[in-house]
C-alpha cells in the first residue's frame, strides 16, 4: 500500500465531522461496502463552515494499481439543508439521494457507488470516504463528467472536508475466507429470526461447544450477547469451561448478519462469522462465511487459521434448516 496523500496537493480546507453506521475511520470496510453488495456508506455529518450552500460526497483508493487511484463514487449538489445519506442511495437509480444532486460515473463509467475489490495480494487498500463543504450551490460540471473533473472544479470552491478512512483487503491465492450455501425452504425474515436470537446459535451449533446464551435479541451493529461454552466437547484444546462475548459487527435485517467473539484472552482474535440471505425461488439462499483475513497479526503468527472448517459451516447451515422449520412448527 502506498502512502500518498490525495489531498496533500489541494488547498487546506476547515475540517468537520462525518460518521457512519457501517463504516469506522481507520477499520475494514464491512462487506455491504465491497464489491457484490456495492451498497453506498450510511452517512451524516455536523459542522461544516459557515457559508456552505452545497456538498459533495466521493470515495476514492488512492492504492489502486491505475498510476490515479480509483473512484468508487461521486455525488454532486447536495444540498446544504441535507447532512445525513442513508446506506444503499447511491444505486443505480440514486434513489436515496436528495433531490437536485446527482451520481458522476465513478471508474467503471457507471453512475452509482461501486464497492471495493482490491486486487487479490496486492495488500490492504485505502478509500477516502469524503464529505466536501462548497461555497456554491451547484458545482457546474455536467452529469457525464469524471469524478476528477468533479475534484478539478471544486478545488477552487472548498470550503471544508470531513473524512473517513477505511481498509479493505483481497488475500492472495489460497484465501483467508470460506463460503458455503444452501437454499432454506422459508421466508427471510423467519431464517434472520434464528439469527438474531441469541439462543438461535446455540441452537445451530455444529460443533457442540455452546451450552447456552444469555442476552437480548440482537438488532443493531454494536449489540452483545454472551455465550457459554465447553471446548471439553472437542477434547482437542484443554480450554474446558468458559464464556465469551459475541459482539454483532455487521446487521441489515433480513440481509446479512456478521459477529466477531471477545474472550479474556488479548488482543482480540477479529475473526468474522456471518450469514447472507438472499430471496431465491423455493425460499431463501443462505450463504454462511468465516473470514480469518483481519486477525491480529500476533494471531496471525500462531498460525493455526482457520479454526472452523469448511465441513463444520455446511452441517451449521443443515442445522439451521432444521430449527427454522422446528420454530415453524
Amino acid at each position: 500500500m502506498s502512502v500518498n496523500d490525495p489531498f496533500a496537493r489541494l488547498p487546506e480546507a476547515a475540517p468537520f465531522t462525518v460518521t457512519s453506521t457501517g463504516v469506522t475511520d481507520g477499520g475494514a470496510l464491512p462487506p455491504a461496502q465491497l464489491s457484490g453488495q456495492d451498497r453506498s456508506p450510511q452517512l451524516s455529518w455536523s459542522g461544516a463552515p459557515d457559508g456552505t450552500r452545497s456538498y459533495a460526497v466521493t470515495v476514492y483508493d488512492p492504492d489502486a494499481p491505475t498510476g490515479s487511484g480509483f473512484w468508487h463514487w461521486a455525488v454532486a449538489d447536495i444540498p446544504a439543508t441535507v447532512t445525513e445519506l442513508p446506506e444503499g442511495a447511491g444505486d443505480d437509480t440514486g434513489s436515496g439521494l436528495p433531490e437536485g444532486a446527482f451520481q458522476l460515473p465513478n471508474d467503471a463509467r457507471v453512475a452509482r457507488f461501486l464497492g471495493a475489490a482490491p486486487p487479490a495480494g496486492h495488500g490492504p487498500h485505502r478509500y477516502f470516504v469524503v464529505v466536501h463543504a462548497l461555497d456554491v450551490e451547484s458545482i457546474g460540471v455536467p452529469a457525464d463528467a469524471t469524478p476528477a473533473v468533479l475534484g478539478f472544479t471544486m478545488a477552487a470552491h472548498t470550503l471544508g472536508r470531513a473524512v473517513l478512512t477505511a481498509t479493505a483487503e483481497t488475500p492472495a491465492e489460497g484465501g483467508q475466507r470460506i463460503e458455503v450455501s444452501r437454499l432454506i425452504p422459508a421466508s427471510a425474515d423467519a431464517v434472520f429470526a434464528v439469527l438474531t436470537d441469541p439462543e438461535g446459535h446455540v441452537d445451530i451449533d455444529a460443533s457442540g461447544m455452546l451450552m447456552a446464551a444469555e442476552g437480548d435479541r440482537v438488532r443493531q451493529p454494536g449489540d452483545r450477547f454472551r455465550v457459554h461454552m465447553d471446548r471439553e466437547a472437542l477434547g482437542d484444546v484443554p480450554l474446558g469451561k468458559y464464556e465469551v462475548e459475541v459482539v454483532i459487527t455487521t446487521l441489515v435485517p433480513d440481509e446479512e448478519i456478521a459477529w466477531t467473539v471477545e474472550a479474556g484472552l488479548r488482543p482480540h482474535v477479529r475473526h468474522i462469522y456471518g450469514y447472507r440471505l438472499e430471496r431465491a425461488e423455493g425460499g431463501t439462499l443462505v450463504t454462511s462465511y468465516y473470514d480469518w483475513s483481519q486477525i491480529d497479526e500476533e494471531w496471525k503468527r500462531r498460525n493455526v487459521f482457520p479454526i472452523v472448517p469448511e465441513s463444520a459451516l455446511k452441517a451449521t447451515l443443515g442445522i439451521l434448516e432444521r430449527t427454522v422449520r422446528r420454530r415453524a412448527r
